[in-house]
């Protein structure tokens, strides 16, 4: 099966030597913490005891003895909680002098600036992409049930621009309008300087930066004393200030220089090599002590943490249950969408909107996209097929449509709102309801403020008056046939959820009364990046088990030091909202399952139980999952030697396969959402692995039910044919909010629209 020859960036590490040591330890005061690690970080290592409320101070450097009075005597191969820091310890002692340390905890060390990923004869020394190391001390629990402490080690590339703010302006590079950061000196003078963003560029006077939504003390700041920072937007903007019409080829130059580092073999050679260079020093976690690093950890080791293959779920495109596919489009074309019988209306009213210059071949793309395109075939030869031979219609057991077509003078907001309202006045006149917009835009709208957008301004005035919105853009009607095929796909898909329609359910197997999967994320409801003031919106998606869609809901507007309140209440209300349209009893076996965005704090756990608690079950379980892309993981499978097998240049080299699962503990798990073959291309590096973890007040606990579980809603997505990247409950949010930040710029908007009416029960947002 796949996943046979695994390896992860994982090598476990022991002790060699006399591990009875010495160690101090004091009362515990947050002030004298710190100003000993300032004085002492270099000789010492610093822990606290949360259990004896105290500090222990470990003499890590020779010669070196505990500083508080009170002393006693460990044995670190008993005390493993320490490994982790003397470790991070050992590591900087190993690169100090050598390698810039960038940061501390995990420790970060910057490759060379002589091996640069950008270059060109007019680029100034200070553009750079770098190589950077990543190591994170992490225990883990093997197939054996045991646990093992060990070091990940990755690798990646980081931006830099290192020039100073009055040397862009000296080469012609304005910072007016962008974020700009100062550094200060690092507490540990082994490492390097510490970056802090102090505010937006609102003007430039007499060498001062004038500062817009700045931290606090911050209204200037001297030009030659902060600079840009290395976001890919500020870092592609410079080098094309510089460079004008040769930023591109050097720029896609950087990127495939880079992709060495980030594909599979590139990847793995660099921790290989590094683990390599760390076995050769002498890294003790105390004199006498060594830290001992073996090799990789690999599947073939019972160390290696229980895996499986989560096979794809079945997807039902019947109540009864008979009518199963595991791939999407073959099971709706051969069996259509699951409610066939019971959506209404069969017969659809569509207002098109689109610029009067494009009418004509608005009209010819929406006949494809209603009628289908049965003469393009697609595939490897001799398996060509019609990917979108059946149409929207067809697809979805429709009849023929009645759609109009409405035209805005220009390519403005007035000019779209002018068609939409006209759009809307012939419906009241006719005496019909619009049940589907198709809006056409352009690429460009992208650049446009909110408040001059008509893609938002067309959304806000047809949303408001209960008609779901699609759009598609200029650029879009111009592909390829080949290609336009499997745009279509996904834009009919995600019509007939829009429309309240139930394209397919997941297979779920009921082993409990009502499960709900409750997606929890938030966003940020302003425009300030300093934070200053932040007020958070909490966006909640509710799931039945199968993937049933029912609803999505928002707090208010609160301040931050608010928010855990309002989105227990937000939780609180739907949840009744749930029980009482499916008729729960309070007897009833039910089980809350919460994929959150982020990490749940003790007091958002608390907050959410005591809601559940008051909700009157008497026979409830739940669990808080936290959903997080960006971890230290890395899943190397060897026997993956690329996708396509049959291409010449091929993607996801040495990428674990979708669907690959590592069970790393009780709480933790690592699961492939999207693997090799889900990589658009070989530039793309290889396929990362999500980390799934538990908060510990959990009452429901298995790992392995919910990573399955959390795989099987990445392959339900009513917005595309292809896996999201993460399970819906989550990217659902994100589109939620996305969507939200752009309508609240158009004023006429109003939040209502898609909360009380009854668009809002459906995917609104795809």
């Amino acid at each position: 099966m796949s996943g046979e020859n695994l390896k992860l960036n994982f090598a476990s590490v022991s002790l060699s030597g006399d591990t009875d040591i010495h160690v101090g330890f004091r009362p515990f005061e947050s002030d004298i913490l710190s100003s000993l690690r300032k004085e002492f970080g270099e000789t010492h290592v610093f822990r606290t005891d949360r259990e004896n409320d105290t500090i222990i101070d470990i003499p890590v450097a020779q010669g070196a003895e505990p500083l508080s009075d009170k002393t006693m005597e460990i044995d670190l191969q008993e005390t493993h909680w320490h490994w982790a820091a003397l470790l991070n310890a050992a590591l900087i002692r190993t690169f100090s002098g050598k390698r810039e340390i960038a940061r501390d905890f995990p420790v970060e060390v910057l490759g060379s600036a002589q091996r640069n990923f950008i270059s060109h004869g007019e680029l100034p020394e200070w553009v750079q992409k770098r190589s950077l190391l990543e190591f994170t001390p992490r225990t883990i629990f093997g197939s054996d049930g045991q646990p093992q402490f060990g070091l990940l080690c990755d690798a990646r590339v980081r931006n830099l621009l290192l020039a100073t703010c009055d040397q862009l302006i000296k080469v012609g590079i304005s910072p007016i309008g962008r974020y700009v950061l100062i550094d200060h000196p690092p507490i540990d003078p082994r490492l390097g300087l510490r970056p802090q963003t102090v505010g937006r560029v609102a003007s430039i006077s007499d060498g001062q930066l004038v500062l817009e939504d700045h931290r606090e003390g911050f209204d200037t700041v001297e030009a030659s004393r902060a600079r840009l920072s290395g976001s890919k937007v500020d870092f592609d903007w410079c080098v094309r200030t510089l460079l004008g019409g040769e930023a591109d080829r050097v720029l896609n130059d950087a990127k495939l220089a880079t992709s060495q580092l980030h594909s599979g073999p590139g990847r793995l050679r660099m921790i290989e090599e590094t683990l390599g260079f760390l076995r050769d020093q002498s890294m003790e976690a105390v004199p006498g002590v060594q830290f001992e690093i073996s090799e990789l950890l690999d599947s073939k080791s019972p160390s290696f943490p229980m895996r499986e293959l989560i096979k794809k779920p079945a997807l039902v495109f019947d109540p009864s249950g008979t009518r199963t596919d595991s791939w999407n489009e073959r099971g709706i074309k051969a069996n259509g969408p699951y409610d066939q019988r019971t959506f209404t209306p069969k017969k659809l009213n569509i207002a098109v909107i689109c610029q009067a210059r494009y009418e004509g071949q608005v009209e010819t793309f929406v006949a494809k996209f209603l009628e289908g395109m049965p003469d393009i075939k697609t595939g490897r030869r001799g398996r060509e097929q019609a990917r979108y031979g059946d149409g929207f219609l067809r697809r979805f057991q429709l009849e023929k449509a009645n759609v109009q077509t409405f035209t805005a003078r220009s390519p403005t907001l007035n000019g779209y709102e002018e068609a939409c309202t006209a759009a809307l006045a012939h419906a009241a006149d006719t005496g019909i309801q619009w049940d589907l917009a198709l809006v056409q835009v352009e690429e460009d709208f992208k650049a446009l403020p909110g408040n001059q957008n008509p893609y938002f301004g067309s959304k806000a005035v047809l949303l408001k008056n209960h008609v779901a919105v699609q759009s598609f853009r200029l650029e879009t009607m111009s592909q390829p046939a080949a290609g336009l095929v499997f745009t279509m796909n996904q834009m009919s898909l995600a019509c007939y959820a829009k429309l309240g329609g139930r394209p397919w359910l997941l297979g779920a197997e009921q082993t409990v009364g009502h499960e709900l999967v409750i997606g929890v994320g938030s966003h940020v409801a302003t425009t300030s990046r300093i934070g200053g003031g932040a007020r958070q919106v909490g966006i909640t998606t509710v799931f039945s088990s199968d993937g049933g869609y029912h609803l999505s809901e928002r707090t208010n507007v609160v301040p931050f030091s608010e928010y855990t309140s309002a989105l227990t209440e937000t939780l609180k209300r739907t949840i009744i909202r749930v029980r009482d349209q499916d008729n729960w009893k309070n007897t009833d076996r039910v089980r809350l399952i919460f994929h959150m965005f982020k990490p749940a704090k003790d007091v958002e756990a608390e907050a959410i139980k005591a809601a559940v608690e008051g909700l009157e079950l008497d026979n409830v379980t739940y669990a808080f999952v936290h959903i997080a892309p960006t971890n230290p993981f890395v899943l190397f499978d060897t026997d993956q030697k690329g996708e396509p097998p049959w291409a010449q240049q091929k993607k996801g080299i040495l990428g674990p396969s979708r669907g690959m699962h590592l069970k790393l503990g009780d709480y933790e798990s690592l699961v492939v959402f999207a693997g090799a073959s889900e990589l658009k291309q070989a530039t793309d590096g290889m396929p990362r692995a999500c980390l799934l973890k538990l908060h510990r007040n959990s009452t429901f606990r298995d790992m392995t039910y919910l990573s399955r579980q959390a795989f099987d809603f990445t392959a339900h997505s009513w917005r595309i044919m292809s896996p999201e990247p993460f399970p819906i409950t989550i990217k659902y949010s994100d589109l939620i909010a996305e969507r939200l930040t752009g309508l609240k710029q158009i004023e006429s908007w109003d939040d209502d629209a898609v909360k009380f009416r009854d668009i809002g029960r459906t995917p609104w947002f795809l």
